[in-house]
């Protein structure tokens, strides 16, 4: 254990030509300045094994899915004869479903609000509190606004793609 921390004050040696404090350099409270080195990870090797392992896991993976299951594309377009119903690739049917009730508010409404939401966040969301953690106690309103946002995207995307059939009517995926 005494072998550890000696490595660790010979990678983060005191300065004693040090004059100025982090305090100088940021305005406010900075969450980084009360950090050690003994509290930090080093980004190599720890931080990019990891990385590298788990982004090799997924490409196992995606490469296994890929052999057992086979994803063939419909034939060409033929402009006489259109499918019925014309639907959207599956990451857009979301989008079609709501273009699908009404045009105004689906094909205008919905990205207005979408991008204004984005530009407004680093201006509503200012609590540094919670940040970096999963699920943080302190950050309920974000965490429930995202997870609505996203179960509303999904089940958008589950009824354009199973739930609708020719003339876009509403059909059961059992019948």
């Amino acid at each position: 254990m005494e072998n550890r921390r000696e490595r660790k004050r010979e990678i983060f040696p005191k300065d004693p030509n040090k004059t100025y404090g982090m305090m100088e350099l940021v305005k406010g409270k900075s969450l980084l300045v009360s950090k050690e080195p003994e509290d930090t990870v080093m980004t190599y090797p720890h931080l990019l094994s990891r990385v590298l392992i788990c982004s090799l896991l997924v490409i196992i993976f995606l490469l296994l899915l890929s052999f057992f299951f086979n994803a063939p594309l419909k034939e060409k377009a033929n402009p006489a004869h259109p499918e019925n119903p014309a639907k959207a690739p599956w990451y857009f049917l979301g989008i079609q479903e709501i273009v699908s009730h009404s045009a105004f508010i689906g094909g205008v409404i919905f990205p207005f609000i979408f991008l204004v939401g984005l530009i407004l966040i680093p201006y509503l969301d200012r609590n540094p509190k919670g940040v970096g953690r999963w699920f943080a106690k302190e950050r309920k309103i974000p965490l429930i606004i995202f997870t609505v946002w996203i179960l509303l995207g999904v089940v958008f995307t589950l009824i354009g793609g199973y739930l609708r059939g020719e003339n876009w009517k509403w059909v059961w995926p059992w019948r």
